[in-house]
């Protein structure tokens, strides 16, 4: 025989836990009219089996939505039932879910996650790669480091993407590999996931590998990433070319600067104007005369009329002589009388370029 509790402490639990679930029942019910996420997160655990329902079987997007949100402020308690309603046929019961793990940011949803990069529904894929940024952390980088090896080629990029994004310098050998993948698109992904990684070692010696890489594919995935993101890579680039001692690493640090172009001006005339490091200053001197803008001009000259290097002085008069521009006319004249004979046969060669560039008729002045 069972003997059922009516003590008064039982009594008012009962009482207590009916109150919650006509509670939730209220709040679930007004989820696509107002918004209640808040009070149904304060209720905690007793509201996710309720959510889990409303966000798998409501038809209302905004139910599923706000069900979501309201899931994702519960945090822990909600991992399980939104685990398993990533196996919905439903997408959009998919997207939210995938949506609500990346704000909870639980380890038990990194591999699931990985797994929604491959989802039929490009909206789900979007959300799992999204969710995986906002959670990324070193347990996340290990799985993505296989994905980039999935067969399928919208999983590779979406880890190099991630990886980018999240930028742990571990990523960046493997998405060194990445950028030999049999797909284009992948490759591009990679190279401009390197460009991200702002590590002044990792990064800058993936790049300088890429740009000498045997495969000419992997050379030009390379320089076309430069070219259009390098700008994330200057600051590594510009640490190497001052900072590393081996004169190769320089040399190709300001090549790769080089390609990048504009956003690197700046920093090679602070390294030219420095006097630090005498190997930084010649190879700032040529990247910016390759470079050809204007703004290096004045920095250029006064180098030439100033730095104390013989080698300095000569690579800022073959710069000048690059750039053409009849300003620099003066500081090459007077650089013809350098010390230096290498630094004046510079100068002079300089000098010649300036004279035939056309001016304005009337104009005989250098």
């Amino acid at each position: 025989m069972v003997i059922e509790d009516s003590s008064p402490e039982n009594l008012l639990e009962t009482e207590e836990d009916e109150n919650t679930d006509d509670r939730v029942e209220q709040l679930i019910a007004a989820l696509g009219v107002e918004d209640v996420t808040e009070e149904l997160a304060e209720i905690g655990v007793p509201a996710v089996g309720p959510l889990i329902q409303a966000l798998r079987h409501r038809k209302d997007g905004l139910v599923k939505y706000n069900a979501a949100l309201a899931l994702a402020r519960i945090g822990k308690p909600a991992v399980r039932g939104l685990l398993k309603s990533l196996e919905y046929d439903d997408p959009e019961v998919r997207m939210e879910a995938t949506w609500a793990l990346g704000e909870i940011r639980d380890e038990r949803a990194i591999e699931p996650l990985i797994a929604g990069l491959k989802d039929e529904d490009w909206y789900v894929r979007q959300r799992a790669a999204s969710a995986l940024v906002s959670m990324g952390d070193h347990s996340t980088v290990k799985p993505l480091l296989e994905a980039l090896k999935d067969e399928d080629w919208h999983v590779r990029k979406q880890a190099a993407w991630i990886l980018g994004n999240i930028g742990d310098v571990m990523a960046v050998k493997p998405l060194y590999q990445a950028l030999k993948d049999d797909d284009p698109v992948v490759q591009e992904e990679a190279a401009g996931a390197i460009g991200k990684i702002g590590d002044p070692g990792a990064a800058v010696d993936a790049i300088l590998e890429a740009l000498k890489d045997e495969d000419p594919v992997v050379r030009e995935q390379a320089v076309a990433s430069l070219r259009k993101e390098g700008q994330a890579a200057v600051p590594p680039l510009i640490s190497a070319l001052a900072h590393r001692r081996e004169e190769l690493v320089k040399r190709e640090a300001a090549e790769a600067l080089t390609i990048i172009g504009e956003p690197a001006v700046k920093p090679l005339i602070h390294i030219l104007l420095e006097k630090r490091d005498e190997m930084a200053r010649k190879f700032a001197a040529k990247a910016l005369g390759d470079i050809g803008d204007t703004r290096a001009i004045e920095p250029l000259c006064a180098a030439l009329e100033e730095d104390e290097s013989e080698r300095v002085r000569r690579c800022t008069a073959t710069a000048l002589g690059k750039l053409g521009d009849p300003i620099a006319a003066k500081s090459l004249v007077q650089a013809m009388k350098d010390k230096d004979e290498d630094v004046r046969k510079a100068a002079e060669k300089s000098l010649k370029k300036i004279k035939v560039k056309k001016r304005p008729s009337g104009d005989n002045k250098l």
